[in-house]
């Protein structure tokens, strides 16, 4: 069987790949049957050979490949001639995959631009050696069951929590729904640090469901739940919800120069999210073309609103002489509280 496994997140392609060996049988002998290439180091004629190595005391091979499409698909793109040696290359690949053993199981793990050759096909012009002939690309070849087609996409923000409530009842780790919401809004589609997460509170919790105090608790991301509480108290110019957040912050221990950090990056997703917003958007857009959770661009986006670029970057520049003067030997509790002080004065 060949996989193409395109575009595909990270974590889920390594379950897909821990499936596939898994079928293989025993886990010893699997690992003798597996092959890892890279796609940079390798040519077509090297990726066909040892497709066609035959497994060793086991039924099946498993052949992994990362990235040779991509590369082939860019020498392609930068070739002047349908004669050049890239389009040779992807005329054997292209040709023999359909031949490949079926004692090889073959994972082509890439991403292709699927509108170019590779994908399309593209007919070669007659030569000395061989007639004009048209070659098939991936996209007939998927068309025609010879390459399976597999795209594993991490769940979008809006399914998120669906897909922590499937994970873990799959698991049989009770969770409440807050605690669920909690996980999809301070980590996010970053599915592995989420399996490290609820393993994590899993252990902690023991034989009990996992809430949301646990959450705020063991989940480094929630802690800048806290941090955005008090900018929202900034920006709303509350000292007294800003004092109040202030000695949560620091009932929890939390040090200065790391609250001070916190701060600034919250007022750098401000100017980044007052930006994005000029071209519309909620804050599943907004968090896609900065970077961020969208936790963090919605809770950016109520408080931008709050200030204009110029005000914003004043209270950037009062951050930045707050660093200077907490690591030139001014007491940083003490200038954390004036720091507070001036960015809550109406």
């Amino acid at each position: 069987m060949i996989y193409l496994l395109l575009n595909c997140d990270e974590y889920l392609t390594a379950e897909r790949l821990a499936a596939l060996k898994a079928a293989l049988g025993d886990a010893e002998m699997a690992d003798l049957n597996t092959t890892v290439l890279e796609g940079e180091r390798i040519r077509a004629a090297d990726l066909l050979a040892q497709a066609s190595m035959m497994p060793f005391l086991a039924p099946r091979r498993l052949l992994i490949v990362n990235g040779y499409l991509d590369q082939l698909d860019k020498r392609m793109a930068a070739s002047k001639s349908l004669e050049s040696a890239a389009y040779a290359e992807a005329a054997q690949l292209l040709g023999e995959l359909p031949h490949i053993p079926d004692t090889c199981d073959l994972i082509l793990r890439d991403a292709v631009d699927k509108r170019r050759h590779l994908w399309k096909g593209f007919s070669l012009p007659q030569s000395e050696k061989s007639p004009a002939r048209k070659i098939s690309g991936l996209e007939a070849l998927i068309k025609e069951q010879q390459v399976k087609l597999e795209t594993l996409e991490a769940p979008e923000a809006k399914t998120l929590p669906g897909w922590i409530q499937a994970r873990t009842k799959a698991r049989k780790i009770a969770i409440d729904g807050r605690a669920i919401q909690m996980l999809a809004d301070f980590v996010g589609p970053n599915l592995r640090q989420l399996d490290n997460e609820v393993e994590k509170l899993a252990t902690y919790a023991a034989n009990r469901p996992i809430t949301a105090d646990d959450v705020k608790l063991l989940v480094s991301d929630a802690s800048e739940a806290l941090i955005w509480d008090m900018t929202d108290a900034l920006s709303q110019r509350n000292p007294r919800n800003a004092i109040h957040s202030l000695y949560e912050l620091r009932r929890g221990d939390v040090n200065p120069f790391y609250l001070l950090t916190m701060i600034t990056r919250q007022y750098r997703i401000m100017i980044k999210v007052k930006e994005a917003m000029r071209h519309g958007g909620n804050e599943y857009d907004v968090a896609g073309r900065i970077g961020e959770k969208p936790y963090s661009a919605k809770k950016a986006m109520a408080q931008a609103n709050k200030y204009s670029f110029q005000e914003l970057e004043t209270v950037m520049d009062r951050l930045l002489t707050a660093d200077y003067a907490m690591k030139t030997g001014t007491d940083a509790d003490t200038e954390i509280d004036i720091l507070i002080a001036e960015l809550t004065r109406k």
